[in-house]
């Protein structure tokens, strides 16, 4: 398993369920606090009033993971979502028995479960959203998330159904749709990989043949006749070092997929190196000026940051 992998199942497991069990104690407290200050029937808000700040309260827990953009695909963001939720959940349920402690088994069963799903959906939609749509802009995408979750959440808690129904439809609703989500996600990710592992490999064969000032590429950086030829030249060997890195990383993926063991690479942390101090040479102007030819998407993003982890002892 890679450092990127093992700090992701790390999170889902350990860190990602204690916040949401924090913010759930954190909701509990300002949830008291609305009820005393504004005098709200606490049946009206539970139904009506809760959802939202709940909601609220749960999604700062992904704020962490999805601005660093350390999660750039659906299936992370849905795992790192109802990791949370799920925390969340189980102050709830402790709750729920406290109140109910003669309410029998199944009714307990169905209740924790539902509830559990029901918060870790919510939240996971939320991620999930903020990655499908993070080309509106991640705060945008995120609150059209949060609106979801909290009609998501408010159908839970309005007393529409019977609580029986209601729970069912969660349960059973829920898990059809986040295996949509990662049959998507699954799809994207083997297409940017293959489509971007192929770009990689072209551009290392055009420099390494001679061939780069032939292309379009090359004709583009020739155009740029306003930089120094210093400059122009940096262009050339961060171009050749970012394929030479992503094309590694997606080297590391496959061989995760595979089951075979990742070696370490003793020369990834100077070429990390190098990179910087090339980003650094040409300037702001000149990483502008090559961005047609070295896009940074949020996945680029979180390939590299993943390197960067990688090459830490």
């Amino acid at each position: 398993m890679t450092r990127e992998a093992a700090l992701l199942w790390g999170l889902m497991a350990g860190i990602l369920p204690v916040m949401g069990f924090l913010t759930a104690l954190l909701s509990v407290g300002l949830s008291r606090l609305l009820l005393w200050s504004s005098g709200t029937s606490p049946d009206w808000y539970g139904r009506f009033g809760a959802p939202w700040l709940e909601e609220a309260v749960k999604v700062a827990s992904l704020a962490f993971l999805i601005r660093p953009e350390r999660v750039a695909f659906m299936v992370d963001a849905a795992i790192c979502g109802f990791a949370a939720g799920a925390g969340f959940a189980l102050l709830e349920n402790l709750a729920y028995l406290e109140m109910l402690p003669g309410g029998g088994v199944p009714l307990f069963v169905l209740r924790g479960f539902g509830t559990a799903v029901m918060h870790g959906g919510a939240t996971a939609i939320v991620g999930v959203i903020a990655i499908a749509l993070r080309r509106m802009g991640r705060w945008r995408a995120m609150g059209l998330g949060l609106l979801v979750a909290i009609a998501i959440h408010t159908y839970g808690d309005a007393a529409i159904l019977t609580p029986l129904q209601e729970r069912l439809t969660v349960v059973l609703g829920l898990p059809p749709l986040f295996v949509l989500i990662f049959e998507r996600s699954e799809r994207a990710m083997h297409n940017w990989m293959g489509q971007k592992l192929n770009q990689d490999v072209e551009l290392l064969d055009m420099l390494a043949t001679g061939n780069f000032a032939n292309t379009p590429a090359g004709q583009y950086l020739r155009s740029l006749s306003s930089f120094p030829p210093r400059v122009l030249g940096d262009m050339v060997c961060m171009l050749q070092i970012s394929s030479e890195l992503s094309a590694a990383a997606k080297g590391d993926r496959i061989q995760t997929w595979a089951g075979l063991p990742v070696e370490p690479d003793a020369q990834l942390e100077s070429r990390l190196v190098e990179l910087d101090f090339l980003g650094r040479s040409i300037g702001l102007a000149g990483r502008r000026a090559l961005a047609p030819l070295l896009p940074l998407t949020s996945r680029d993003r979180s390939e590299l940051r993943s390197l960067q982890d990688k090459a830490r002892p």
